[in-house]
């Protein structure tokens, strides 16, 4: 599973992966790249880490997983805070009087990444959209 403070990821293989795909736009200092790839690690970690198909350390991440974090760091870089503003819970409240029901949608992020959802494709457990159903009424 992907660490919440250890790096998968360093900046040298973030620009040579780059550099093999000529973005223009993956630059500036060090801690401005290690900073979002750190955003972007932590992005995935809370979206993916429950869902891998297999068991692995941060150390020893697929490959496929550090290409994630580098174009997810891309994004956080170009537009810091990118990807925290994707992920939306959605909760939808209905009530009558005093009773009132909450519906939770699992779903989790309301935006996808192409990019980011090709990679890692055989990598996650596909996740049901299931809904939880609370309930809250006063006597």
């Amino acid at each position: 599973m992907l660490s919440y403070t250890e790096p998968a990821v360093s900046v040298q293989e973030a620009d040579d992966y780059a550099n093999a795909r000529a973005w223009t736009d993956w630059t500036g200092e060090n801690d401005v790249k290690i900073a979002a790839l750190r955003r972007a690690q932590d992005w995935l970690a809370q979206t993916y880490n429950a869902r891998w198909a297999d068991e692995w350390e941060n150390d020893d991440a697929p490959e496929n997983v550090k290409y994630a974090i580098i174009i997810a760091g891309r994004m956080e870089l170009v537009t810091p805070g990118r990807l925290s503003k994707a992920k939306k819970q959605g909760i939808k409240s209905v009530g009558a009087g005093s009773a009132r029901v909450e519906y939770f949608s699992s779903g989790g992020a309301t935006e996808t990444f192409a990019d980011i959802d090709g990679l890692l494709a055989g990598l996650i457990v596909t996740q049901s959209d299931t809904t939880v159903v609370g309930f809250a009424a006063r006597a």
